[in-house]
């Protein structure tokens, strides 16, 4: 039993949709940041189920629908949002788990840069006081680090 797993995976591109991916790029993207976890939760979520307990993906606000201000790493924010939907149509499957992607916010790490608002620690002291307190009505859903729910994704 898993009372809480975690998928922590995510690998970028930056160009926007001025330049079409490169097929390497796709792939680097696509495999770790969708496929990876595809391949995962079956194997991760039985365990998790049995406990009734959480398993959290790592996304992005970036993968939100609702709120695209441009192209900019588009390949990154299409990958998100088929993550996203990948998580909400297996929760179906595993009825006693709960099934979440997180987004953990604009980090200072490789990816988000010197300039991001959020150190790593409160990021993860974000996300794991949210993955806490996750309830039945989350299941499915795009939550923040800081416990919003996002309204739409």
């Amino acid at each position: 039993k898993i009372e809480t797993a975690w998928y922590v995976a995510g690998v970028i591109r930056r160009p926007n949709a001025l330049t079409p991916p490169t097929q390497q790029d796709f792939d680097a993207v696509m495999h770790t940041n969708v496929l990876g976890a595809m391949q995962t939760l079956p194997q991760v979520a039985p365990m998790v189920s049995d406990a009734q307990g959480v398993f959290a993906f790592l996304s992005s606000s970036m993968s939100q629908i609702g709120s695209v201000p441009n192209s900019g790493s588009w390949l990154y924010r299409t990958s998100k949002a088929a993550l996203n939907m990948a998580v909400a149509a297996a929760q179906h499957d595993y009825p006693d788990a709960t099934l979440i992607t997180i987004d953990p916010g604009w980090v200072q790490t490789d990816m988000g840069g010197e300039g991001a608002a959020l150190t790593v620690q409160d990021s993860v002291r974000g996300l794991r006081a949210t993955v806490a307190g996750v309830t039945a009505a989350d299941k499915g859903r795009l939550l923040h680090h800081d416990g919003r729910r996002a309204a739409h994704w």
